[in-house]
Formats: structure tokens, C-alpha cells, sequence
């Protein structure tokens, strides 16, 4: 005999009961991520405010939230859980960014309501794909010719670690310093490196020039 399930009424359904049965729910979260976020979730016995908008979004970063969201997860309910756990960890416990203690974190989300966790989920991964659109315009830079043909490419796979490793030298503190950097301070510091090289790169095609026209023929 098939092992019957309880149905659960839908302001009731919880994440954990799709979890344990997801062929029961199946093309649930479909319909989920349509809902509009709500402006407060609630997590534990408390609400805490969803940010509408990318700056509050990233007011609330540090660095190491920052490098916790770009981890790959094989399904969604591994994507709403680091995103929430994510965010929430320090609003939700006072505490400084610990990527080890936010994972053990998710035993409080997996009980959260669906109707809110789902769409407060997709709008978070919405406004952190906002967040690496925004980086790639203030900081992406064209490889030259040269850097191409030296391979620059096969330097990708490190650039978390050059990322921190830039940051701890550039502050002057420890990589675990660094995590708890706000988010926007490091954003900063990128941006300021990069204006820097980019003044480096047009000063030295000016020299070349003028080198030239100096050493033209009268």
C-alpha cells in the first residue's frame, strides 16, 4: 500500500514539507516565484524587512556574504536556502558574518512559509544578479592583445583569491578581516584600482605618442 501524505493547507505549507515530498509538490514553485516579495519575512518567531531595492540590498553585504552567494547549488531549495541564510544570518542573529555558522543557520529556514520564502528567494537572486551586472560595468576591463596571447584567461579560476589577496594588501588587514569588510567598501577599493590602471594604461599611450612625434623627421 502507498504510504499516504497529509495535505497541508497553503498559508501552513512550509519549505521543509516540500522538501521531504517534492513529487507531492511538484510545479508548486512554479507558480511560487510569481508571487510579489512581501515586504517583511518572517524567520523564527520574527519579521525582518525585505530590501526593495538594490542599495538596500547591498548596504546590508559584507564581502564574505558576497563570495557566500556566488557558490553553485545543484537544486533550488539549496538556492533559497543560501540565499536567505545569506542575507539574514547577521540581521537575524546580531552577529558578525560566519559562512560556517550561516550554513548551520538553515535549520531556521527550512521552516519558513513558502508563499514568503519562495519570492523573497527569486527577488534576492534577482537583486544579486543586479549586483554582478552593476561590478562588470564599473569594473570590467577589455584584455590587450598582449594579455590575451600571454593567456591572462587561465588566471580566471584564482579571481576570487585575487580579489582578497588585492583587498588584505590594499587594507592593510587579514583575509579574515576582509570578509567582514562592508560589501561596498571593497566595491570602492575595485573601483578606485581600476581607475588607477586605467590613468596608468592612457598615460603611457600618450608618452608613446608624443616619443614619436619627437623622434619624427623634421
Amino acid at each position: 500500500m502507498a504510504k499516504s501524505v497529509k495535505i497541508i493547507p497553503f498559508e501552513k505549507l512550509r519549505l521543509i514539507d516540500m522538501m521531504r515530498n517534492p513529487d507531492e509538490y511538484a510545479g508548486l514553485s512554479e507558480g511560487l516565484v510569481t508571487f510579489s516579495p512581501p515586504e517583511q519575512i518572517r524567520i523564527g518567531r520574527r519579521y525582518y524587512p525585505v530590501p526593495s531595492n538594490l542599495d538596500q540590498f547591498t548596504n546590508n553585504l559584507c564581502y564574505g556574504q558576497r563570495l557566500f552567494f556566488n557558490r553553485q547549488e545543484e537544486n533550488d531549495f539549496g538556492i533559497i536556502i543560501r540565499m536567505i541564510d545569506g542575507y539574514y544570518y547577521p540581521i537575524v542573529t546580531g552577529k558578525k558574518w560566519d559562512q560556517d555558522h550561516a550554513l548551520l543557520f538553515g535549520k531556521n529556514i527550512i521552516t519558513c512559509i513558502v508563499r514568503e520564502i519562495y519570492p523573497v528567494a527569486n527577488h534576492l537572486v534577482t537583486l544579486y544578479a543586479e549586483m554582478i551586472e552593476r561590478e562588470k560595468k564599473l569594473l570590467h576591463r577589455e584584455p590587450t592583445k598582449m594579455e590575451l596571447s600571454a593567456g591572462i584567461e587561465r588566471l580566471n579560476v584564482y579571481s576570487e583569491l585575487s580579489s582578497l589577496n588585492f583587498l588584505r594588501d590594499a587594507m592593510k588587514i587579514t583575509v579574515g578581516e576582509v570578509l567582514l569588510t562592508p560589501y561596498n567598501e571593497c566595491l570602492v577599493r575595485f573601483m578606485l584600482e581600476k581607475e588607477t590602471e586605467d590613468y596608468k594604461a592612457r598615460y603611457m599611450d600618450l608618452m608613446q605618442i608624443d616619443a614619436k612625434s619627437k623622434n619624427k623627421p623634421s
